[in-house]
């Protein structure tokens, strides 16, 4: 049984997010958060994935992964963890940038966008008066 339990989370770990990115994941459960992936949304998702884009992956690739495990997993968890095991301070600060970049790129803030932002600034432990500062910053 003991065993059993370990499997478990080895196959939460392989359903994680690509490894060179795991704001994408982030941002494609924010932009898909209102129930709609709105064109402009879509963008910034290829913009991010085409700096992470290398010769064996094309952006493509890795946007359809990111689709893939998104619609496989049921948390996203094990992106906040490599998030918080492995940014600094600064590089989430400019996560949540990029994050209300997408919130804002429709120019509808849509209350399940904005909660799901300031949400994800609690689980990488950003204060909610940073996040709201970041957010007046891009507003």
């Amino acid at each position: 049984m003991l065993k059993n339990l370990f499997k478990k989370k080895q196959c939460l770990d392989a359903v994680s997010t690509h490894e060179a990115d795991v704001a994408l994941r982030l941002m494609f459960e924010i932009a898909i958060s209102d129930g709609e992936l709105d064109s402009s949304e879509l963008k910034l998702i290829k913009k991010r994935a085409d700096q992470t884009a290398t010769e064996d992956k094309k952006a493509s690739d890795i946007i359809k992964k990111i689709i893939d495990e998104t619609q496989e997993s049921v948390s996203f968890y094990p992106s906040i963890r490599k998030i918080n095991d492995s940014y600094s301070n600064e590089e989430k600060i400019e996560l949540l940038r990029v994050l209300w970049e997408l919130v804002t790129a429709d120019s509808v803030i849509d209350a399940y966008e904005e909660n799901l932002y300031f949400k994800i600034a609690e689980l990488i432990k950003i204060k909610r008066s940073l996040a709201n500062q970041i957010k007046q910053e891009n507003f």
